[in-house]
């Protein structure tokens, strides 16, 4: 089982900006590994209890860990399924992870933070 609390590797980045978690202050990740997914690095839905989220994607999240089992269900991005991602820290729900569900599909796996978890520094 990972551990919220297990050492991270990669946490050094070379952007102009680091996310930290809001409950916690905890490092997420930093403004190089933002990632355009379908031209854009911000993205708006609405979950299917009509909650809005409002999130960026990264290439890479090494404040962030997953929990449970992928799903395609309710995906906001077709050919890739998703879980939840939490504050490797503190447990916040940060958002969700993505993987491709094809080997062709590129990028291969994201993530999506929400706006309103992060504090941007």
């Amino acid at each position: 089982m990972f551990s919220l609390f297990s050492p991270v590797k990669g946490m050094s980045g070379n952007g102009d900006k680091t996310y930290q978690c809001a409950a916690c202050r905890g490092l997420v990740t930093h403004s190089d590994r933002l990632l355009r997914i379908n031209a854009s690095d911000r993205h708006f839905f609405l979950n299917p209890a009509g909650v809005e989220c409002d999130f960026h994607t990264f290439s890479d999240c090494p404040g962030a860990v997953v929990h449970g089992g992928a799903t395609e269900v309710y995906t906001w991005f077709p050919g890739y399924r998703w879980r939840m991602a939490f504050c490797r820290q503190c447990g916040q729900h940060l958002g969700w992870h993505y993987e491709a569900v094809s080997t062709f599909e590129r990028p291969r796996e994201f993530w999506g933070i929400l706006v309103s978890h992060l504090i941007c520094r």
